[in-house]
């Protein structure tokens, strides 16, 4: 992977491979939640993703993460 300065304008190069999570797919469905909860329960997490727990990366708070593939799976990959 390669990441080149784009000048000023701030950009960022990331790939995000979310786990489990919560979000605007998953509320309405017939027992979505039971599903997510028994597949996040297998993670050290014990628990799905909140839709901000991911979209922390696309934030100012996260600027210095360039470059990165990054696993938000509640550690699921790391065991």
């Amino acid at each position: 992977m390669a990441v080149r300065p784009v000048g000023d304008e701030d950009v960022r190069l990331l790939s995000v491979l979310p786990g489990p999570s919560f979000g605007t797919r998953t509320e309405g469905t017939a027992g979505m939640g039971e599903d997510l909860g028994a597949l996040a329960a297998q993670a050290p997490a014990g628990r799905p993703a909140e839709p901000e727990e991911i979209a922390y990366l696309a934030s100012d708070a996260a600027s210095f993460v360039h470059g990165a593939v990054l696993p938000v799976d509640g550690g699921r990959t790391a065991v």
